[in-house]
């Protein structure tokens, strides 16, 4: 009776439910390890899914040079992530522009004082020596002293000075505000 009265109603009905689906599965699909590898080097979005040691991760915030699985900056995910649109836009790492880094001499070191690079992560086993800088809990440290295992921000012994107007922290702040 109801192909009777309406004769193309359920073909078309059938074929619109299999191309949503099918448009589903275009858009959303298991992230690839290969094209989502951790660079030490990257500037991630927050959210964005990256694939390390064997393990998927995702930036909890804007995070460059934390080692997923040691920082707190990265939340170990129990699966593969779905890698659609709105995720790969996430996965391309920030672009940095000269205007970001213009006229700031405050560097880690190089021969170009014009690059600000972000210190690496401390970590507890290294040792370091005095000057040398490291990012901890969102800030930047410098050893006053050759140091191992003792954390940035203890004042007991006193073997690092925050950085406060480091480049790195300026363009950490200006990227969160855009």
């Amino acid at each position: 009776m109801f192909n009777r009265r309406f004769p193309h109603s359920l073909p078309s009905l059938l074929m619109l439910i299999i191309g949503l689906g099918l448009a589903n599965v275009a858009l959303a699909e298991p992230c690839d390890p290969e094209e989502s590898g951790w660079e030490l080097a990257s500037l991630y979005r927050a959210g964005a899914v990256v694939f390390y040691d064997g393990q998927w991760f995702q930036a909890r915030q804007i995070s460059e040079g934390k080692e997923p699985g040691i920082s707190f900056d990265w939340k170990e995910l129990d699966g593969v992530p779905e890698c659609d649109a709105e995720q790969k836009a996430k996965q391309d790492p920030v672009e940095e522009t000269s205007n970001d880094q213009a006229g700031d001499t405050t560097t880690t070191g190089g021969s170009n004082p014009s690059i600000c690079q972000t210190p690496e992560q401390w970590r507890f086993a290294w040792e370091y020596t005095e000057g040398n800088l490291v990012t901890h809990g969102g800030m930047v440290w410098e050893a006053s002293r050759k140091t191992s295992g003792d954390m940035p921000g203890m004042n007991e012994p006193p073997r690092w000075r925050e950085v406060e107007d480091h480049c790195s922290l300026k363009k950490k702040l200006d990227l969160e505000t855009q």
